[in-house]
């Protein structure tokens, strides 16, 4: 019987390292990043949803099936011992280093990149210099490069009324909308911009216009405000306090009707349960204060890209806690945890309008429905090992598999903003991708291979530790007269150069890498010299 299935661990280390190409590519498209590059692409934001929507359920999956491979074979007791030192600890030392690194470099790009001279003038609230510039023929139509956004959007994402009327006197449309049919209103609702919103409604803007998913201005305001205090200076704002968001919104409660219903939205029962929930999540009950000081507990993002981590503590809990308890699955029948994953699916998509995959939940407390997620995948891994044991072939179809999961990921995304369609499409297109995926890499793989070894091992540190490297890399080159796609595997490739070269010199002897990956002994000739 084999003692280790090396293809499923290159291909764990595969998704690891997926997640260090999905960030790289940040830059390059209108997403929430310190790093905004002057090339854009058409092409890399769908290579960001393709991986999105099934890395982490292919992870857990994979993750829940190793757990049970240790816990039969060493126990419970050592299988905790082992999770506290390889995911708790590492998670608790990155927390208090590479994280602060990150949002360093973060400051950093905010204060050093300068947006367009017209953006400018209106982020800084020079009304003389945006009547002047607005005066201009077809200047008010106009947008910028990167994120294709008007005059009229920069100045409600700013907020400052004067320069919303300046926008408006030149002859912008006050109900103009952007590419998931959100209009200004919809805008200064999520920011909390009263002062602008009144403006905006005074001058006839549709307090019940509707955007793609049917939700109302009004609706927005059920999201996250911590998340919209976030993402204000990743877009090149100033910096928003949450206290100014939930204060700006109470204000704007008097002006925005919600319309049919108290949660704001056409989008059907569907959509008013997950608003309804997103409120129930972002209530003020779970935050902490002290002083000026506050703490969501599920909204606050604490982990950032390591919230992984921090899920997995979670779910090796439960999984000793059914353990104990005698309540882990056996493995038959275990299709059921297929059909649950459908359940959390229904409540996706706490954005503005339009989603792809799983919600993100970076907080303290995780987000309910994000953790059943995954753990269905988890399990599932679970369960498949209790049945099959370390010879299963899961995936063993993937010559069908792939090719489905390729149909389901572009039905899903033309259906996106189709909650019914988008709860169907999106699990199965994670289900489908990660089985045939297991499949590709047991057949690739079906033998040890030394560098693939390797490579397994350093992909845990890699990820740890990329997000600065990135950054930078992203800061470098973003001003370079290149096509979007040429950067972006240039950073890839820089980086990870660095990041293997960083682990086999650095880390991968040293009392670091026997934390992350148990101790690895020098080779013979290494030793002798």
């Amino acid at each position: 019987m084999a003692q280790r299935r090396t293809d499923l661990d290159a291909l764990r280390s595969f998704a690891m390292l997926l997640g260090i190409a999905l960030h790289a590519s940040l830059s390059f498209f209108a997403f929430p990043w310190p790093v905004h590059d002057t090339q854009g692409s058409d092409l890399l934001p769908l290579f960001l949803v393709a991986i999105h929507g099934f890395r982490m359920p292919l992870f857990f999956l994979l993750s829940g099936y190793f757990t049970m491979l240790v816990y039969r074979r060493r126990g419970l007791k050592s299988l905790l011992e082992q999770r506290f030192t390889r995911i708790f600890l590492p998670l608790v030392i990155a927390v208090v280093t590479i994280m602060p690194l990150d949002m360093a470099i973060g400051r950093f790009a905010h204060r050093t990149i300068r947006p367009e001279p017209a953006i400018e003038e209106i982020l800084t609230g020079d009304e003389a210099a945006v009547r002047q510039r607005l005066a201009r023929p077809g200047a008010v139509a106009s947008k910028d490069a990167f994120y294709g956004l008007t005059p009229l959007a920069w100045a409600t994402l700013d907020g400052d009324p004067a320069v919303v009327a300046a926008v408006l006197d030149a002859g912008a449309d006050v109900n103009e909308r952007d590419g998931s049919g959100n209009t200004p209103l919809h805008v200064v609702a999520y920011f909390g911009r009263d002062a602008a919103g009144r403006v905006l409604v005074e001058r006839g803007a549709d307090v019940l216009a509707k955007n793609v998913a049917g939700r109302l201005p009004a609706a927005v305001m059920a999201l996250p405000a911590e998340f919209a205090a976030e993402c204000a200076p990743l877009v090149g704002l100033n910096t928003l306090g949450v206290d100014d968001v939930l204060r700006g919104r109470e204000r704007l409660r008097d002006i925005l009707p919600t319309g049919p219903n108290a949660e704001g939205t056409f989008g059907g029962p569907l959509d008013r349960m997950t608003l309804g929930w997103s409120r129930a999540l972002s209530s003020e009950w779970l935050r902490l204060r002290v002083g000026s000081w506050s703490l969501h507990l599920v909204d606050t993002n604490v982990f950032e890209h390591l919230w992984f981590l921090w899920f997995l503590c979670w779910l090796v809990v439960i999984f000793a806690v059914l353990a104990v308890t005698g309540l882990l699955p056996s493995g038959r029948g275990r299709a059921w945890l297929v059909a649950a994953s459908y359940l959390p699916q229904m409540v996706m998509g706490m954005s503005l309008a339009g989603f792809y995959g799983p919600d993100t939940s970076l907080g303290l407390l995780p987000k309910p429905h994000v953790l059943g997620y995954y753990a269905c995948f988890y399990f599932y891994g679970v369960a498949t090992f209790a049945a099959e044991g370390i010879d299963t072939r899961l995936g063993r179809h993937w010559k069908f598999l792939l090719p489905a999961a390729a149909v389901l990921f572009v039905a899903g995304l033309a259906t996106m903003n189709d909650r019914l369609l988008a709860t169907i499409l999106q699990p199965a297109y994670a289900w489908t991708m990660a089985l045939g995926l297991i499949g590709l890499f047991c057949r690739l793989f079906p033998y040890p291979r030394p560098a693939v070894a390797w490579l397994a091992d350093a992909s845990y540190w890699m990820y740890l530790v990329h997000v600065p490297l990135v950054m930078a890399a992203q800061l470098l080159v973003r001003q370079w007269p290149l096509p979007a796609e040429v950067k972006f595997v240039m950073i890839l490739a820089t980086v990870t150069l660095l990041l293997l070269a960083s682990y086999r010199w650095c880390v991968r002897y040293t009392p670091i890498g026997s934390l992350i990956n148990g101790p690895r002994a020098l080779p013979a000739d290494s030793q002798a010299r």
